[in-house]
């Protein structure tokens, strides 16, 4: 099949400002979606679509990097790339399933950075440091302030440089199912800038909001400076409940809920709750703020669209951001809001002088259309996946008794429930763990609420930045902690605290 005949035909045909790499990528998706490249049918090796288009083949590499990434198309080592015999659902977009591990033919960072040597097992929330691509990130960003005139050195008002909302409001419709305009997206220096904004733009003094319970740290702190009540809402293996929430808080005016991957629990919400929670808020004028704070990082199975996609009212706000998918240092964020509020959201990012270095954005929006940061989504799922089951497999073999522990599609830490005749709760053991040099979260840490007097509680363990073998001696140091607290707990209570002192 020559592609620059039938399927591509159509990929110069007008300047449109979108970069070749996305055209190709669209191109190519349409033709799989529509049938023009029919399923399980192999594709031309990358050299020779390059020669047949006319274009670079790091072009065509990007581009189908992506398709692999979002699920189109599957690589077969020794054969070739192929179209996936079962595709992603055309509403919701791609599918996110793990990819075939490919020979490492891309550059890798010269030295782990020594951040990553500081991290103790088995801290939560932060990405694998050994796959960021360092040395392009310095190559680009070292560009961009190379090239940056009088211009760059000031701040942006306009939302966000454009390129960058272009290219956001591209990969919003390839990952996440969100058909929106780039004048919708407003790009701001971290998640914490943009829960601020957000709750400041939605929000007057005496209005109600739902949290998730247990739920983000970062958010309730944020709420907790909001003149309203504050509710949290115990969530379900669905999520928070809306039927909950209108029985406890009924005059409520926000929810802020995390739909495609609960933190800390787990869980992903059915395509009824959120449903459920679109129709609370058109009939009560409410907003929804969803926080897809690990919305990217999904190893098995297909995505629920995001609730945006499904928002038919312009009462949904979507949060994204890089920190979790990339490392935390790039902290930047956007928010995709309705329409009729882009204006007002604008005006209120200015005042509050929450902009983002020119520079950043535009080394960001490198990384985006030339196809880095869907090859670093690619690497890091299959990676996440394989250091999920090494932790797995420690905690069956090491744990077994003490702490159960189960297998999840998505996120970036386990939770480790605690047996309820271990004698001692989740705050105690996460106390003692600290002690072995391993950062182990209770889930007390992340409640509002305390939890009911039967129930021991869990440990919330982080896997994505650690190797399986810094995770087996993690582990094994964990084993010992049990272990030396459980002694602690039986060991009678020597006789002379029993005599009382004269």
């Amino acid at each position: 099949m020559k592609l620059s005949q039938g399927p591509l035909l159509s990929l110069f045909d007008a300047d449109d400002g979108v970069p070749l790499q996305q055209r190709l990528f669209d191109r190519l998706r349409e033709a799989i979606i529509n049938g023009a490249i029919r399923a399980a049918e192999r594709l031309p090796s990358t050299r020779t679509m390059a020669t047949d288009l006319g274009i670079s083949r790091n072009t065509v590499v990007a581009a189908i990097d992506r398709l692999i990434a979002e699920g189109y198309l599957e690589a077969r080592i020794g054969s070739g790339t192929y179209v996936c015999r079962t595709l992603p659902d055309d509403a919701m977009a791609p599918a996110v399933r793990l990819a075939q591990p490919q020979p490492a033919t891309r550059p890798r960072p010269s030295a782990v950075p020594a951040a990553a040597a500081d991290l103790l097992p088995f801290q939560p929330c932060i990405p694998a440091y050994d796959q960021f691509d360092i040395e392009t990130w310095r190559r680009l960003l070292a560009k961009r302030w190379r090239d940056a005139g009088g211009l760059l050195l000031g701040h942006d008002t306009q939302g966000g440089w454009l390129p960058l909302r272009r290219a956001l409001a591209a990969h919003m419709q390839t990952s996440r199912g969100i058909g929106c305009d780039a004048e919708q997206i407003l790009i701001l220096p971290d998640r914490r800038s943009a829960l601020e904004l957000a709750t400041a733009l939605l929000l007057v003094p005496g209005d109600g909001v739902w949290l998730e319970e247990p739920g983000c740290p970062l958010r309730a702190a944020i709420l907790a400076r909001h003149p309203g009540p504050v509710t949290s809402i115990s969530v379900d293996e669905e999520g928070l409940d809306p039927e909950r929430g209108q029985r406890l808080a009924p005059e409520a005016r926000l929810a802020v809920v995390s739909p495609s991957w609960q933190f800390p629990l787990g869980g992903c919400m059915p395509l009824r709750r959120r449903m459920a929670l679109l129709a609370w808020a058109r009939r009560s004028g409410g907003w929804l703020l969803e926080d897809d704070r690990d919305g990217g990082c999904r190893y098995t199975g297909r995505p629920l669209p995001a609730l945006q996609a499904l928002d038919e009212s312009g009462r949904v706000l979507h949060l994204g951001g890089l920190d979790q998918v990339l490392v935390p240092a790039i902290r930047l964020s956007w928010l995709v809001l309705p329409a009729a509020l882009v204006d007002t959201a604008r005006a209120l990012r200015d005042r509050l002088g929450m902009s983002v270095p020119l520079p950043e954005q535009m080394a960001i929006h490198d990384l985006l259309v030339e196809g880095h940061y869907a090859s670093h989504l690619r690497r890091t799922r299959v990676l996440y996946a394989e250091r999920q089951q090494a932790l797995l497999f420690a905690a069956d073999r090491l744990w077994s008794g003490a702490l159960a522990v189960e297998a999840a599609p998505a996120g970036l830490h386990l939770t480790a429930r605690l047996a309820p005749d271990l004698g001692f709760s989740d705050r105690t053991l996460s106390a003692q763990a600290r002690t072995a040099r391993l950062v182990a979260p209770s889930l007390a840490d992340y409640r509002q609420i305390p939890a009911a007097p039967n129930d021991p509680g869990a440990l919330v363990l982080g896997y994505a930045a650690f190797t399986p073998e810094k995770m087996r001696r993690a582990a094994e140091r964990l084993a010992q902690v049990i272990d030396r607290t459980r002694q602690e707990r039986a060991r009678p209570m020597p006789i002379r605290h029993l005599i009382p002192a004269e």
